[in-house]
């Protein structure tokens, strides 16, 4: 962590610059020194060398034994004097004096500069005695006499004393780097520490806002840029302070209204990740929060299978697509889904509102199931009274017996026109809710009794036994004329499908909890197949259409009972098995006060 603070950095920084010119200029000034004493000595050798050129060139001229005496008293002055060792060469090369080892005195030198100065050419370089690993200048000039070069002379000289005093200077200048960091470290330090002192504050701070403590204000020691930094995190802070309250209002307002919506949201991510589902979309798909972060693609098809669902619709609206599923069969639901713009993500999300459209769908299907059965209701009879009177206009009417068949039928399609008319005026009353009750109090003794009254003829006429049993005569609140409707209809039902020698029974009871009237009406018929009994209650709906037709129903009798009877706050339910018979089971609240 210390060396990921901006103090650190800046300390380093700084000393980094401070060791960058440092070595720069040491660099410069040593390589400028090292030339300047390499090149003063080189000067002064080289002087040397000349001058003793001048000054052998004379016992040179004079012959070998008067050289060789001269030049020995010459050149030891001044080998101990510049500390080189001298050698006087003839024009071949070959050593005729020197103030070094005289047993090398005839012997040949081959050396590069020997050989240049005898070509008339001053020549020197630096180079690394290989017997003792010192460095050495190797400087030749040429002796000339009227111009013509008659040898050389050469000196060899150490160069330690001139290596040894740049290093002097070298540690020197070392050292005096190192102070000068170590310097340069102690005031970069104090002055990182007044440049990033506000900002650890400010730091400190941002933390605390980050942990969600909006009160911290940070302190302002200056006017310069980092207390303008300060002041303007302050407004940052109060206006984040703000944004966040108002961020947060708006959060729960939207929780409320996702809480309470019937349609269910589910918000995903470019990568289809859910974001956000709300209780009517958990509640459709049956799952819990714990989907948040699954894949939506993973959800689906556990939910929208072969098994337990059926496309309907699919559609594209603009950037939305919208299905209509079944989920499962017996409800519906649509799913839109809408494209979110995402900046700062590869893909776009989604936004899928699914609405529950089952009573939509049931109505519609309703709609259009009513409108083609009243068409084939009223169809029929219309064509038949149509036939008839056109047979008629045709000349049947001459046929006094034809023609009264004729209008017999004309008058019994007729009839069953207005019967399907007045059961569509009392069914649409009821939807509508203009349906009123005159109701009264009335036992079920006198309700069982008039029934029996009203179909005595009929059943002795149809040789069926009628059967009536009054366990517990009660009192009921009732619309006399509508309950005898609903009585009637379903016994008149039994009737048509019991055959003769059959039974008939009617049953009224009190069931305790809730305290309300039984009537059970049982017979003995051809019954109801089972896949048919969850549709009886349809309009129009009839288990056996040609037979119903035949006998003038209309398929509206148990819807408008059902009418009935759920408006008086009851309960109508029908059990029957194939071939052995039909039971119909009607609840009425009881009436708990006195009969007026």
């Amino acid at each position: 962590m210390m060396w990921q603070s901006v103090r650190t950095k800046l300390t380093i920084v700084y000393l980094l610059l401070i060791l960058f010119a440092m070595e720069l200029i040491g660099a410069y000034f040593i390589q400028s020194l090292n030339r300047y004493f390499v090149d003063n000595y080189t000067k002064t050798i080289t002087h040397e060398a000349q001058l003793l050129a001048n000054v052998v060139g004379l016992p040179l001229s004079l012959g070998p034994a008067h050289s060789k005496h001269n030049l020995h008293s010459i050149l030891q002055p001044i080998s101990e004097i510049s500390g080189a060792t001298v050698y006087i060469l003839d024009k071949d090369g070959i050593v005729i004096g020197t103030s070094g080892n005289p047993y090398i005195t005839g012997q040949k030198r081959v050396d590069p500069e020997v050989t240049g100065a005898l070509l008339g050419l001053k020549t020197e370089e630096i180079a690394v005695n290989p017997q003792n690993g010192q460095r050495y200048l190797y400087l030749a000039v040429p002796i000339r006499i009227h111009s013509r070069i008659k040898g050389a002379v050469e000196l060899v000289a150490p160069m330690n004393s001139i290596y040894h005093s740049i290093s002097r200077v070298i540690i020197i200048f070392a050292t005096g780097t190192l102070l000068a960091l170590v310097l340069t470290a102690v005031l970069a330090g104090i002055i990182a520490r007044t440049i990033t002192g506000p900002i650890t504050a400010i730091t400190r701070t941002a933390r605390a806002l980050a942990g969600g403590d909006f009160d911290q204000v940070v302190e302002i020691y200056s006017n310069d840029e980092i207390g303008e930094l300060g002041a303007t995190f302050n407004m940052l802070t109060r206006r984040l302070k703000q944004s966040l309250l108002s961020t947060e209002q708006e959060k729960r307002r939207l929780q409320a209204v996702m809480s309470t919506m019937s349609d269910g949201v589910i918000a995903t991510n470019g990568h289809g990740n859910i974001l956000l589902i709300n209780p009517a979309a958990m509640h459709y798909l049956q799952v819990d929060q714990s989907i948040i972060g699954n894949k939506l693609s993973d959800l689906l098809p556990e939910v929208f299978t072969r098994e337990s669902a059926q496309i309907v619709e699919v559609h594209t609206r603009f950037l939305a697509i919208s299905i209509m599923a079944l989920y499962p069969k017996e409800r519906s639901n649509r799913i839109v889904s809408e494209e979110l713009d995402a900046e700062f993500e590869e893909k776009n999300g989604h936004v899928y509102v699914m609405r529950d459209v089952t009573e939509e769908t049931i109505l519609e299907a309703s709609r259009k199931r009513f409108v083609a059965d009243v068409s084939h209701e009223l169809r029929t009879p219309l064509t038949t009274i149509k036939s008839y009177g056109e047979a008629l206009l045709e000349g049947a009417v001459e046929d006094v017996e034809l023609a009264k068949n004729f209008l017999q039928v004309i008058n019994r399609e007729t009839d069953r026109m207005i019967r399907l008319i007045r059961d569509l005026l009392q069914l649409s009353r009821f939807d509508s809710g203009y349906e009123v009750l005159r109701k009264e109090v009335i036992s079920t003794e006198e309700l069982v009794q008039r029934l029996a009254e009203r179909f005595a003829l009929i059943v002795f006429q149809s040789e069926v036994q009628f059967i009536t049993e009054v366990e517990e005569n009660a009192l009921v609140q009732v619309d006399r004329d509508r309950i005898d409707q609903v009585l009637d209809n379903i016994v008149s039902n039994s009737l048509k499908y019991t055959p003769k020698h059959g039974t008939i029974s009617i049953q009224a009871e009190v069931d305790s909890y809730p305290e309300h009237v039984v009537l059970t009406l049982k017979d003995t018929g051809s019954g109801i197949p089972a896949q048919e009994l969850p549709h009886i209650f349809d309009r129009f709906y009839r288990v056996d259409k040609a037979r119903s037709r035949q006998l003038g129903g209309t398929g509206l009798g148990l819807s408008i009972a059902r009418e009935i009877i759920q408006a008086h706050g009851g309960t109508i339910d029908v059990h029957s098995e194939f071939g052995k018979g039909t039971r119909v089971v009607i609840t009425l609240p009881r009436y708990e006060g006195d009969r007026e």
